[in-house]
């Protein structure tokens, strides 16, 4: 293997591919990150055998080859790079391999042999969606924010996606709090293997997480789903990313959704979001409940802790229908006002003890459902 390629492209795909490497494995060669040559250029791949990233890069490749080298040894050393090209070449009977670059020459790297780096599973014939990055990519961030991180429970450390003609639908929620988001795809031109029905699959948070980092927020993103529904692959330009599914019945979500609501709020985003950010400062030795209380064209938001003190804020808002007092936990609703993508959001209430929900004003795309904490108002 010989080639060049620029130290900077070289150095974005390591720290893109890199955060398949698993920091906790028992597996040496999991933490390397292998690399190929080919006609085409320089493909990176890495991964912890649930989740997989390959990147491209452009490179003059004079001798083909492969092989694998340790991930944060190499994205640190390249990362130091500056010129204009960087020269590897590998020695295939020690495994090592040797990088120059402007002042660095003679940089030897040890390597473990490629033909022990697990292979990515192959793509099968199956259901192929083609969706806007702008659409995916904040429905990503509005719902991985309410997946569990208990692993106790599996399928609630992923996102429930499912397909129905056009509209795609996430769904996320950890038992305190809910999030369910609809966006528009459409089948990918050519593709032959789309079938009805058994069309819902619980993609695990973290790898819609790092496909949201690789996302640009222009262009389109290829979804596709195999007919044994056991990974799915996403495809942007120069980036795939593959993940294991997550096997196991998803709550029904929608029967804790409140069809009507008794109290309905329309509220500045940005207001209740300062608002309610200040006022959690004395709200963190106090299990971060924060109580809201609807009064004369307003809301009160306050906090109270024996040992710290108290807040109180107000914000003006429409209300209509009857004044409500209702505690939750402050992250949970500066979640939602981070990231619902709207200047105003409509919430809408039951009662004390009922879930509140939360969604952009004038707009049924996204549902976003916080149970309340019980407390004394």
């Amino acid at each position: 293997m010989k080639l060049t390629c620029s130290p900077e492209a070289l150095g974005h795909a390591l720290q893109v591919v890199s955060r398949a490497v698993s920091p906790r494995t028992t597996l040496p060669i999991l933490n390397n990150v292998l690399l190929e040559t080919s006609t085409d250029g320089l493909r990176l791949t890495a991964t912890n055998l649930e989740i997989g990233i390959v990147n491209h890069v452009d490179a003059e490749v004079a001798a083909e080859g492969a092989v694998t080298l340790p991930a944060k040894l190499l994205t640190e050393f390249v990362s130091q790079l500056h010129d204009d090209k960087v020269e590897m070449e590998l020695d295939s009977a020690t495994q090592t391999l040797n990088v120059s670059c402007g002042p660095y020459h003679d940089v030897k790297i040890k390597g473990i042999g490629a033909n022990e780096f697990p292979s990515l599973p192959a793509r099968e014939e199956g259901l192929k969606l083609v969706i806007a990055q702008a659409d995916l990519l904040p429905a990503i961030e509005q719902t991985v924010v309410a997946a569990s991180s208990d692993d106790g429970r599996p399928v609630l450390t992923g996102v429930l996606t499912q397909i129905e003609g056009d509209t795609l639908t996430l769904a996320a929620t950890d038992g305190h709090r809910l999030a369910v988001k609809t966006i528009k795809s459409k089948t990918a031109e050519g593709d032959g293997g789309s079938e009805e029905g058994a069309n819902s699959v619980i993609i695990p948070a973290r790898a819609l997480t790092e496909l949201s980092r690789v996302l640009k927020g222009e262009g389109t993103v290829e979804m596709s789903l195999g007919r044994s529904r056991s990974h799915v692959f996403f495809t942007v330009p120069g980036v795939e990313l593959m993940s294991r599914l997550i096997e196991g019945t998803y709550p029904n979500y929608s029967q804790v959704i409140p069809e009507q609501s008794n109290t309905t709020i329309t509220v500045s985003t940005k207001d209740l979001h300062e608002r309610t950010r200040g006022v959690s400062i004395f709200a963190r030795d106090s299990a971060n409940v924060v109580r809201i209380k609807t009064e004369a064209g307003e809301i009160a938001i306050s906090a109270n802790t024996s040992e710290v003190g108290s807040s109180e804020a107000s914000v003006s808002a429409d209300i209509e229908g009857a004044d409500i007092q209702i505690a939750f936990n402050s992250r949970y609703l500066l979640d939602v006002l981070a990231l619902v993508g709207s200047d105003k959001v409509a919430m809408g209430f039951n009662g004390p003890l009922s879930p509140g929900v939360v969604k952009p004003a004038g707009k049924d795309d996204y549902t976003y459902v916080i149970m309340p904490v019980r407390v004394a108002m």
